[in-house]
C-alpha cells in the first residue's frame, strides 16, 4: 500500500472551535522502484518516549523485530524556542546517531529540503543515504514497518493482512477520532461544543472497545493487528495522564474503574514477551513529557508521584524503570524535562 487517506482529514471534527490537526506534510513511501527503496540499515526513526504516536512506531518496529534493520533514537522532552517565533526549532536532539550533527527536529526536517518550521512533529522516518525525511505520518510509517522490510525482519508476521484490512480500518474509524485524537479534541477544544463533541466521542469509543475486548483477546478477534498497535499507546496513557490533563470536570471514570477488559488487554500486550512490546513502554517518562508543559507548575517529582499513584499494579516500579533505562544506551536528557 502506497496510498491511504489521511486520518487527520478523513476524521475532521465538526463542532465550531474544534481542534484540527490537518494533513501530515511529508508522506513519501519506502518501496521498490521509488526514491526510497527498502534496505537494511538505511533508515532511522526519530521518536519520543512520551509521544503516543511515536509509541505506535516503536511497537510496530518491536513486533516485527526490526531493531537491527531500522535504527532509532529519542528526542529530548524539551522544545527549543517558542512556537510561532523565528527561534522555534521543535524537539531537542541530545544525540544524533545518524552522524549529521542534528541538534533539533528542525535540523532533521530541513536536511536537503527547504522545509521551514511548520509541523516539526515526531515520529520522523529519515533516510540516512539521501539525508531526507521520508515521512512524518505515523499511520504511513506503521504500514511501511509492517511490510517494507520483511526481507530482513526477525518476524514475518503481517499485522495488516489483506483479508483483515477492512476490519482494521473499521476499528481505526473508532479509535482514531474517538480515543487517539479524541483526547486532544477534549484538551484543545476551543468551545463548549468542541469539548462536548470530543468527550462524547471518547466515551462512546471506550464503550465500544470495552465491549469488544470483553469477548475477544484483540480488537479484530484472535490475532494481533495494527488496530491494536494503534490503540495501545493512547489507552496505556489514559488513566495516568490523559484523564487528569486533557479532560474537564466531570471527567468521567478511569479505565481502572469501569473498563476491566481494556485493562486486561493492555496487560496482555504489555507482557507479550515474544514480540518484546514492554521494552517500548516508559509511562513515567511519558508523564513528565505531558504534565510538565509550559503552563504547568508541576515538578518532575510531582509527575513521578502521579505515575506511581495511578499506574496499574502490573506496571514496573520507578526503580525497575531506572534499571531499564540504564540498559538502553539512550542519552539521559531524553528522560527529563
Amino acid at each position: 500500500m502506497t496510498t491511504r487517506p489521511d486520518d487527520e482529514t478523513k476524521y475532521t471534527p465538526k463542532a465550531p472551535g474544534a481542534f484540527e490537526r490537518g494533513p501530515n506534510n511529508l508522506q513519501h513511501w519506502v518501496k521498490e522502484g521509488g526514491d526510497f527503496p527498502p534496505a537494511s540499515g538505511r533508515y532511522h526513526v526519530f521518536i519520543n518516549y512520551g509521544c503516543g504516536w511515536s509509541h505506535q512506531v516503536m511497537l510496530a518496529r518491536a513486533a516485527k523485530g526490526l531493531q537491527n534493520v531500522v535504527s532509532m533514537s529519542h528526542t529530548g522532552l524539551k522544545l527549543l524556542g517558542a512556537r510561532r517565533t523565528p527561534e522555534y526549532r521543535g524537539w531537542s536532539l541530545p544525540e544524533d546517531p545518524t552522524g549529521n550533527g542534528f541538534a533539533s527536529a528542525y535540523d532533521v526536517y530541513n536536511s536537503n529540503l527547504d522545509y521551514g518550521q511548520a509541523q516539526l512533529t515526531v515520529p520522523i522516518l529519515f533516510d540516512k543515504e539521501s539525508k531526507r525525511v521520508v515521512s512524518n505520518d505515523p499511520a504511513h510509517i506503521l504500514l511501511m514497518l509492517n511490510s517494507s522490510f520483511d526481507a530482513w525482519a526477525e518476524r514475518k508476521e503481517d499485522f495488516y493482512p489483506v483479508d483483515w484490512q477492512e476490519e482494521i480500518e473499521r476499528w481505526n474509524g473508532i479509535i482514531f477520532p474517538g480515543i487517539n485524537d479524541g483526547v486532544y479534541r477534549c484538551w484543545f477544544g476551543g468551545t463548549d461544543e468542541a469539548y462536548k463533541e470530543g468527550f462524547d466521542g471518547l466515551q462512546s469509543a471506550l464503550a465500544v472497545v470495552e465491549k469488544q475486548l470483553a469477548s475477544s483477546p484483540y480488537l479484530c478477534g484472535e490475532k494481533l493487528t495494527l488496530a491494536d498497535l494503534r490503540a495501545f499507546p493512547h489507552l496505556f496513557r489514559f488513566d495516568v495522564i490523559y484523564h487528569e490533563l486533557m479532560l474537564r470536570e466531570p471527567r468521567g471514570p478511569m479505565l481502572a474503574d469501569t473498563c476491566p477488559a481494556i485493562v486486561t488487554w493492555l496487560k496482555r500486550l504489555f507482557e507479550d514477551a515474544e514480540r518484546g512490546l514492554q521494552a517500548t513502554c516508559d509511562l513515567e517518562v511519558a508523564t513528565r513529557f505531558y504534565m510538565q508543559g509550559p503552563s504547568s507548575k508541576l515538578t518532575q517529582d510531582d509527575c513521578d508521584k502521579r505515575h506511581a499513584e495511578f499506574k496499574y499494579s502490573w506496571m514496573p516500579s520507578a526503580e525497575e524503570l531506572v534499571a531499564k533505562r540504564a540498559t538502553e544506551g539512550v542519552h539521559p536528557d531524553c528522560f527529563v524535562k
